[in-house]
């Protein structure tokens, strides 16, 4: 038995493919290589042995080795002073940030008490542990947050690795089907609204299905005849029609000016104010409005197709999945036919 090779280098991407193969067995040369297929390029390295149970066994150790050392030595990494840093980055957006630095702050919390400081010491087992301490709906939320991060670390420092908290294994959520307000609600809830911008707050995400954060930038820049111009979600650009609720609402309380600019939490506080008040049950955000915009468009029969330009949708899979979910009276009404 011959020595095998050892002059052969693992490759940088750990994700590399490897596998041992006799080359020349058709011209009775029985020698073992290692063949390498690093994303479609083949490159073949001569074990020097020609016994597949020696071939099987350098291939084993070559994999425990590649896994077993990180292919870089890179220094400490303060996960506070990271943490700053990647909070103040100029092309994340001001509430995204603070979102960012609450979860951020509670994950740095959680590993100041394990003794953890690096962010290279948080592995998959770590990820593991703090997912599992978490509870309530924002968990995995949290952990993408997180993930995000130290993919940002990483990045930042060229480094070859896979963040870990892709690789954590996540608890199954039951989908919550989410109840809708009418569209007498709605308008009960817009009238009753606290002040002036709140109502044409509440009003452009009730009578045209804005999100919050489009509704609470919108301008009078934006607004041209009886269409309004807006930038959505993924910088979308779209251009939706204004009916004759929303119309009403301009005439009484317009113009918007520069824009109404209210945070999430205010209007969130002032509805569910207004539901109690209403005697409106039910779970009360303001993404509601959106939801029960497109709910009322399936109700009253609005093509799938309409109602998919009308919430600028990038497929009709959502709409329908997420959506047209019907209100409990249209139940009752189809069950007393």
């Amino acid at each position: 038995m011959t020595r095998p090779c050892t002059s052969w280098k693992s490759p940088k991407d750990p994700w590399v493919r490897l596998s041992i193969i006799q080359r020349h067995k058709s011209r009775g040369i029985k020698t073992w290589y290692l063949r390498e297929n690093d994303h479609g390029h083949i490159s073949y390295h001569s074990l020097g042995t020609t016994q597949k149970s020696v071939a099987q066994q350098c291939l084993q150790r070559l994999l425990v080795l590649r896994f077993a050392f990180p292919w870089e030595n890179p220094q400490p990494m303060d996960m506070a002073s990271l943490i700053d840093r990647f909070i103040v980055r100029p092309s994340l957006k001001k509430e995204s940030a603070e979102q960012y630095r609450i979860v951020l702050q509670h994950f740095l919390g959680w590993c100041r008490n394990k003794g953890i400081s690096d962010a290279l010491k948080i592995g998959t087992d770590e990820a593991q542990e703090y997912y599992s301490g978490l509870s309530g709906k924002s968990a995995r939320q949290r952990c993408r947050v997180c993930g995000i991060f130290l993919n940002w670390v990483y990045k930042r420092n060229k480094l070859d690795r896979v963040q870990p908290f892709k690789l954590i294994e996540y608890r199954k959520t039951a989908k919550t089907v989410r109840d809708s307000w009418s569209e007498a609600d709605m308008r009960r809830i817009v009238e009753a609204a606290p002040d002036r911008d709140m109502r044409m707050l509440w009003a452009l995400m009730a009578y045209v299905g804005l999100r919050i954060n489009e509704a609470s930038t919108l301008t009078d820049e934006n607004i041209h005849g009886k269409a309004i111009f807006v930038v959505g979600k993924g910088g979308k650009f779209a251009v939706l029609p204004i009916g004759k609720r929303l119309a009403a609402e301009f005439a009484l309380h317009g113009p918007l000016g520069n824009g109404l600019h209210i945070s999430k939490q205010r209007s969130i506080r002032a509805l569910a104010r207004v539901c109690k008040i209403l005697k409106i049950e039910g779970w009360a955000s303001n993404h509601k409005f959106r939801h029960s915009f497109a709910t009322n468009l399936a109700a009253h029969g609005c093509p799938v197709a309409v109602a998919m330009r009308l919430m600028r949708h990038s497929s009709s899979a959502m709409t329908l999945d997420v959506y047209t979910h019907v209100l409990q009276e249209d139940l009752v009404k189809w069950v007393d036919l």
